[in-house]
Formats: structure tokens, sequence, C-alpha cells
């Protein structure tokens, strides 16, 4: 019977380190604490002395297993897929979010043409330089006369040149 408690708990070991490398939704992990719970109830039945040594070995091994494997397993091909790595760059080479480091306030009347449509968004053309831009009000087609009304961050809003159309 000893046998069987000793095959069984090397058993939920094996199955453990299983999970870990395999992740199946807990299939895995169900059969480990399954052979786990066996091997203790075979250990129990060679003796009271026995069992309770095992489930003091199953209370010990189980959670330190958990615990190496969490740290082993982001460094498995299959951690490496699965789990991010934190981006290494600080906040000052990421810039402000949102805002880009170019000041656009110089666009403001400015005339240009429509390169796509603007439906609120699409790309102006001004002073031979392509710009992304929003528009306001109305949808704008291609090659139509713009005007630049306001720039809000990195926000060109213009709107159609019914003067210059």
């Amino acid at each position: 019977m000893i046998t069987y408690a000793v095959v069984l708990f090397l058993l939920a070991v094996l199955l453990t380190i299983m999970e870990v490398f395999l992740p199946s939704g807990g299939v895995l992990a169900a059969m480990a604490v399954a052979a786990a719970v066996a091997s203790i109830v075979c250990a129990f039945h060679q003796s009271e002395a026995v069992g309770v040594i095992f489930l003091i070995i199953a209370i010990v091994v189980g959670p330190t297993l958990i615990i190496v494997g969490m740290k082993v397993f982001p460094k498995t091909p299959v951690g490496k897929r699965i789990i991010l790595t934190p981006s290494v760059e600080s906040a000052n080479q990421r810039g402000r979010d949102g805002v880009a480091e170019t000041d656009y306030s110089n666009l403001i009347n400015q005339t240009g043409v429509a390169v796509t449509t603007l439906r609120p968004s699409g790309i102006v053309e001004i002073n031979d330089e392509r710009y992304s831009a929003v528009a306001q009000g109305c949808l704008i087609n291609p090659n139509q006369k713009i005007i630049v009304i306001n720039v809000e961050g990195n926000n060109i809003i213009v709107e159609l040149d019914e003067d210059n159309a």
C-alpha cells in the first residue's frame, strides 16, 4: 500500500509541474489534487503515522511547487508568449500622454487642401506638408480647400474654406 502512496504522490508532483509548463485550464491541477488526496488516503491505510507524514509533506510540497512554478513560468517559452513584459522606457522617453511634442499653433488661419475625405478626420496638406486633421461641422471631400481654425494639443481642427473655394 505504501508503494501506491508514493507513486500517487510522485504523480501529483509531476502533474503539478506539467500544469505550470502546459496550461490546461486547471485539468492537470485537478488531477494533481486528486492524485495527492489518493496518495494520502493510501498512506493512512498503511498506518496513521505514515498518513500524517504524507499529509505534512503534501502541505509543504504543494505550495512550494506553486511558488517555484510562478517564478519559473514567466521564463519559459510559453510564459514569455503569455505574460507581457513591462515597458523599459521611462515617462520622459514616452512624453506626455496624448499630446504631440510638436506645436501646431503656427498653422492657425493657414489654408490648404484635403488629401483624403475628412469625416471628421483625415489628411490635409498645408504648405506642402501633410497633417492629420479633424473637420469641424461637415464632411470635407478630397481636393477641397480647407482652413485651420484651431489647434487643441495635437488636434488640428479645420473647416471648409468657402472664401477660396
